[in-house]
């Protein structure tokens, strides 16, 4: 039997019994339908990176139809604070023996986190999360870098939070 069919043959019974399931992610608690996400704290030096991992936080959860994102009055409301942004050296190169050259850059972005049940006043996940993104400095710059660490911080948050009940 080839890999699609003992796929389908093993889905079968579950469709035949009327079995259903969802593939979003979330078993969030069936009174939180709404969620605030007030633009992050950032204590870093990177300017707008707090800005940035909002918007794609927004974006997500909208996307991902977990919740509903509203202004205020909430169910529920994810708050956060960037603590740090590194740009370091990560993989080194030698040209020759005497010449060492830096050929990845990688992007580190530390975050506290905290996703709070405005329902029930009480912390669903609290926290800290980083996220990383490494790039190749002759193809990319570090705005490459800090978008991959975003994309990496914002998957992790959700999973952290909204994906992780």
């Amino acid at each position: 039997m080839s890999g699609k069919s003992t796929v389908i043959s093993s889905l079968l019974p579950c469709f035949l019994c009327g079995c259903i399931y969802t593939f979003n992610g979330s078993s969030l608690p069936s009174h939180l339908k709404t969620v605030e996400i007030p633009l992050f704290a950032n204590q870093s030096l990177e300017a707008n990176v707090a800005d940035q991992i909002t918007q794609e936080l927004n974006r997500e959860i909208v996307t991902g139809n977990l919740l509903k994102v509203v202004q205020s009055a909430g169910d529920a409301i994810i708050t956060g604070t960037v603590t740090a942004y590194t740009n370091t050296p990560y993989t080194y190169g030698a040209a020759d023996t005497r010449q060492v050259s830096v050929q990845q850059y990688v992007v580190r972005i530390m975050v506290q986190v905290e996703f709070t049940d405005k329902k029930k006043d009480e912390a669903i996940y609290k926290g800290s999360v980083t996220g990383e993104g490494i790039y190749d400095m002759q193809k990319e710059n570090e705005g490459a870098g800090k978008q991959k660490a975003i994309t990496e911080l914002v998957q992790r948050i959700l999973q952290n939070s909204v994906q992780g009940w």
